[in-house]
């Protein structure tokens, strides 16, 4: 099965990146070749000073050269020649140094502005668009994926890029040393080349890709883990659910594990290649009748390119592999950055105002991948100040409606307009909702920030204004930290009215001019619904309500309530004539 190569991954990869992260790519190019005539110097240094070892006069000439006229005892030449391999070394060396501190920082700046535009991307996406997924697979595209793209990946490929040209310098070095030496050496290169590229590297896109699906679904079942503990403990299905991540964490382990020992095999191999090389060296000078001086030169050069390069080949090959391993996520990156809708799902409209009414015109809607319309022809107007209830059986297209009034969704016919001029999916309409859902998510953290939530500074008038309006006082003045109390993941600490007050509070924090209870109150008791209905009661005057209500009694103050049977409006009733139909029935 033929895998996708390196060179397309990289385009991919380059597409993603800005044209200042791309002249940062020319720089870390540029360090790298500095590097590497940094070592090519290196090794012609070693070669003059083996030869400096053996006939000191060779050193004289090289420090005359340099302004050393004086004729030096061989002692000194030899400690001159000493010192400046060190000097030269060391340069080198701090050069090395500065260039991976600027490769590594310089990529993992890339990393940290690229997740934050793919998740600036996925808030901007339409709400229609997550209704489909899974959320672990967004956590893992941009905190496993993007991750491996550019710590492993990016990483991978600079450090290849690296290593390859000083690779490439010191073979042209042993070239120029001795061309018929330097081509044997070559097409071992070659041969090795092409084994890793026809065997390892397949392997090790295909373990990716494995290793892939492993974390994924290892996220999932983690994530349901935790999210279903109290479910789990009750119904006695801790082990179903550990032995799920097991099976994908022990998946994950062995993959890893192979990858790990198959990476150690090519550093063997190239050892073995190097020791091959040395003895054939050897073998070729002696033939060659070269004198001891001149072998002494070219295996000086020879032992340092070898213990460059044989470490140099051995990572450039692990570098490669792991950037085949990381080609899978790659792919899934670019995939889903390019898929992700545009901002156009929700736009700017500086002139927005809501005056007169909420205007639905023939709407239809469906959802994807589905045969029947959950709304039909839809066409109301809901005026200024009004209160609408809304009733109907599960699957009528009630909480389908509020989506699309809230301009979470948008109509596949028709049109949703305020005061018949404004659109819904407007960042204006979306500051005039105050918004309660049926299930409330509460975050891990103070109250206070719970009801302000993501504000990063909290408006301590309008927090006690909101607690007040909402009868949360009395529950606050019996909390030792009061609002910075933490209400618990998904505030467990709290009872189901306690929360559900927390979040009209939240929806008053913003003033707002529309106030959507989707079922707010159907999880609770009677006794709980009906403080809470008085709650609702009293922060709902001088706002349009509306409300999606289980029990008939929640709509009492309603001016009109709309009947939902599958997707149609099917009756406008008053609150009187529902109530004589429920007891009818």
């Amino acid at each position: 099965m033929s895998t996708p190569s390196i060179l397309s991954a990289l385009l991919k990869l380059r597409s993603l990146l800005t044209r200042e992260e791309k002249i940062k790519w020319l720089t870390i190019v540029g360090f790298a070749f500095c590097t590497s005539l940094f070592e090519v110097v290196t090794a012609f240094v070693i070669v003059i000073f083996a030869q400096v070892l053996n006939q000191p006069e060779i050193g004289q000439k090289y420090l005359s050269k340099a302004g050393f006229n004086a004729a030096l005892p061989p002692g000194r030449v030899i400690f001159y020649m000493a010192i400046t391999i060190g000097f030269i070394y060391l340069i080198k060396n701090l050069f090395a140094a500065v260039e991976v501190f600027y490769q590594n920082f310089s990529i993992q700046k890339m990393n940290y502005y690229f997740k934050n535009k793919l998740l600036s991307r996925y808030a901007e996406a339409d709400y229609g668009y997550f209704l489909t997924r899974n959320s672990a697979l967004s956590m893992q595209v941009v905190g496993g994926d993007t991750e491996l793209m550019f710590s492993v990946g990016m990483l991978s490929f600079a450090n290849v890029l690296s290593e390859s040209i000083v690779f490439i310098c010191l073979i042209f070095m042993l070239i120029y040393m001795n061309p018929a030496l330097a081509v044997i050496i070559f097409a071992v290169g070659i041969t090795l080349g092409f084994i890793v590229n026809r065997v390892l590297f397949p392997q090790f896109y295909r373990w990716g890709q494995r290793m892939q699906e492993a974390s994924l679904r290892g996220s999932q079942h983690l994530l349901q883990f935790f999210q279903a503990f109290k479910e789990m403990v009750l119904f006695g299905k801790r082990t179903s659910f550990v032995d799920a991540y097991k099976y994908y964490s022990q998946q994950k382990s062995r993959i890893q594990a192979m990858q790990m020992a198959t990476n150690a095999l090519p550093r063997m191999a190239i050892e073995v290649l190097f020791v091959g090389l040395f003895v054939t060296t050897i073998t070729f000078l002696c033939l060659e009748h070269e004198s001891p001086v001149q072998m002494l030169g070219i295996l000086g050069g020879y032992l340092y390119a070898g213990f460059r390069l044989m470490p140099g080949l051995n990572r450039i090959i692990n570098q490669l592999n792991a950037f085949k391993t990381v080609i899978p996520s790659i792919e899934r990156v670019c995939t889903e950055y390019n898929t992700i809708a545009a901002k156009d799902n929700y736009i700017d409209v500086p002139n927005f105002n809501f005056e007169k009414s909420i205007n639905l015109n023939n709407v239809d809607f469906f959802y994807p991948n589905t045969a029947k319309n959950a709304l039909n022809g839809i066409t109301i107007e809901i005026k200024k100040g009004e209160c609408i209830g809304v009733v109907g059986e599960t699957g009528s297209g009630k909480s389908t409606l509020i989506d699309l009034i809230l301009g979470l969704l948008r109509p596949c016919k028709g049109s949703i307009l305020i005061d018949n001029m404004y659109p819904v999916n407007s960042y204006q309409w979306h500051q005039k909702i105050g918004y309660v859902p049926q299930s409330i998510y509460l975050t891990d953290d103070s109250i206070e920030s719970n009801i302000a939530f993501g504000e990063k500074t909290i408006d301590e008038e309008k927090l006690n204004t909101v607690i007040d309006a909402t009868q949360l006082r009395k529950l606050i003045a019996e909390l030792p930290l009061g609002t910075k109390t933490i209400v618990g993941e998904r505030g467990v600490r709290l009872s189901g009215g306690e929360r559900q007050r927390i979040a009209i509070a939240r929806a008053l924090y913003r003033n707002p001019k529309v106030l959507i209870f989707d079922e707010a109150t159907s999880a609770l008791d009677n006794e709980t619904e009906l403080r809470l209905m008085e709650t609702i009661q009293t922060v709902s005057q001088n706002r349009t309500v509306i409300m999606i209500a289980h029990r008939v009694t929640t709509l009492k103050n309603c001016d009109r309530i709309l009947r939902m049977e599958n997707g149609y409006i099917s009756k406008i009733l008053s609150y009187s004539d529902l109530s004589l139909q429920y007891e009818a029935s």
